[in-house]
């Protein structure tokens, strides 16, 4: 069952991505905490994969599904870095 999507859906897609983008960006830049900026990296990170997921689709190959999955791992390590580091301060834990 191959059911191919149109080039002008995938189009506004990416145009629709472009424009979330954007906006976490003046949020990253302009947010008023720290919780703020680590949620629109996160948010970065996922429309990203987003955008690669959609030009993958586009192209119609899978070449970069595994980009997609190693953005994937590093964006929720990176958050829950980021996340113990708001809560606690410390990001690794030494033995005293």
């Amino acid at each position: 069952m191959n059911i191919i999507i149109p080039e002008l859906v995938l189009d506004i897609s990416l145009f629709i991505l472009a424009a979330a983008f954007l906006g976490c960006i003046y949020r990253m830049i302009v947010g008023p905490s720290a919780a703020d900026r680590a949620i629109s990296s996160d948010i970065i990170g996922n429309i990203v994969m987003c955008a690669i997921a959609v030009y993958s689709m586009k192209i119609h190959s899978t070449e970069y599904f595994s980009a997609v999955l190693v953005i994937a791992i590093l964006g929720f390590v990176g958050l829950t870095v980021i996340a113990k580091f708001i809560y606690g301060g410390d990001v690794i834990d030494h033995d005293k």
